[in-house]
């Protein structure tokens, strides 16, 4: 599909034509519709990076007091990596999200665009965001591996993958491709402090400086902006809920391999008398476990976390889990936690329940949900335990 400037304009512009004034109550009522009706969501083709780019440009020139665009750097290809600002009060605080580090991981450009379209409306609910916050948006961080059709970035001089690497950490500080010559993983190279990074402290004459320039485009823009959280929007594969399970961090910072083995057996086989049922899971949420991140961030984190969960969960058939993540600084939940903002990983599940119109609405309303809540200081009300409600992420299942 090719579509032209103004038709990409006029096609995104329709996913965020909301009624009922765009309350998080009105989009849970199912027999709500959004008007869409446009050739690009009905279609499920990519939005590609030359389309993106018309889209923010074009939004820009249509809302000149509202609107800013920046390119933030370019990626290891030279594609242009952009931010897009909305601000209407140069006094507000600023809030940030950024989506598609991976670039295998589709969607989640569309969701931040939504947003921004719906932020730039004139709704009652935008103005009073805009009334409290300023938005920033990178919505693609990773164009070369989007057009690559990888996870990576593209990168013929990065190194093959650290085979101990995982979210814990790598013993090199290595996260990349499983050949040499393909790229690195984005999401790993977050840290703020080059010098706190396990690359630079195995191999710091080889790279003295952060090597992946989309991650420094990003820790370059939140430390210009300095917002007061950040939001990290990602897609993982198919999962049911594990209502069973019970979250204990000591757990994830301390894992015990042996018993955990154990209890793997123990669900094996099968009660006889147990019907199979499960809920699939729609996303899952974490909050930074680095033990160096701060208390009043990662409790911050965690009302971010609570309030987009307490917003999703008015969706019918929608099932946010706690994602089962790790400790490794360079994450971006990590990183961005330990130079001190606040940080969220939001990994919405890939196609197991709706269409793309009820995928991408997950992804525009967590924005819209922590930047209202931002706006109107109730997320300073929100008790970072709540998050004790989220259920565990249960075993993998192919939808």
């Amino acid at each position: 599909m090719h579509l032209t400037r103004r038709d990409t304009l006029k096609a995104v512009g329709g996913i965020a034509a909301l009624t009922a004034g765009g309350s998080t109550a009105a989009l849970a009522d199912p027999k709500t519709k959004w008007e869409l009706g446009t050739e690009y969501l009905e279609n499920d083709d990519f939005l590609d990076n030359d389309e993106l780019e018309s889209i923010l440009y074009g939004l820009a020139d249509e809302n000149l007091d509202l609107v800013t665009v920046d390119q933030i750097g370019e990626s290891n290809q030279g594609r242009p990596l952009y931010s897009v600002s909305v601000r209407k009060h140069d006094s507000c605080p600023d809030v940030m999200a950024i989506a598609h580090q991976h670039g295998d991981e589709g969607l989640m450009a569309d969701g931040t665009l939504a947003a921004l379209q719906f932020l730039v409306s004139g709704d009652s609910r935008a103005e009073r965001i805009l009334d409290g916050v300023s938005v920033h948006l990178v919505p693609r961080v990773n164009p070369d591996g989007f057009v690559a059709r990888q996870r990576y970035n593209v990168d013929t001089d990065a190194p093959a993958d650290d085979e101990g690497s995982d979210i814990f950490g790598a013993d090199t500080g290595i996260f990349a491709g499983s050949e040499e010559g393909i790229g690195w993983d984005i999401n790993r190279y977050n840290r703020h402090d080059w010098t706190e990074h396990e690359l630079y402290q195995n191999f710091p004459d080889e790279y003295p400086e952060n090597p992946v320039p989309e991650a420094r485009a990003v820790i370059d823009l939140v430390d210009d902006v300095d917002p007061a959280w950040i939001v990290d929007f990602h897609r993982q594969g198919s999962y049911v809920v594990d209502y069973e399970s019970t979250f204990d961090i000591e757990d994830v910072l301390n894992p015990d391999e042996d018993e955990n083995e154990d209890e793997e057996m123990e669900d094996y086989p099968p009660d006889p008398n147990d019907p199979g049922d499960g809920d699939i899971v729609t996303g899952s949420m974490f909050w930074p476990i680095n033990p160096d991140v701060g208390e009043d961030v990662q409790n911050l984190s965690k009302q971010l976390v609570y309030t987009m969960y307490d917003a999703l969960s008015e969706y019918d058939g929608a099932n946010y889990t706690r994602y089962p993540g790790g400790t490794f600084g360079g994450i971006a939940r990590n990183g961005h936690a330990l130079a001190g903002y606040g940080s969220v990983l939001f990994e919405l599940s890939a196609g197991t329940l709706g269409d793309r119109e009820f995928r991408v609405r997950q992804v525009f309303e967590a924005v819209l949900a922590a930047a209202h809540a931002t706006a109107d200081s109730s997320l300073m009300d929100v008790d970072p335990d709540s998050v004790d409600e989220l259920p565990e992420r249960g075993d993998t299942y192919t939808v």
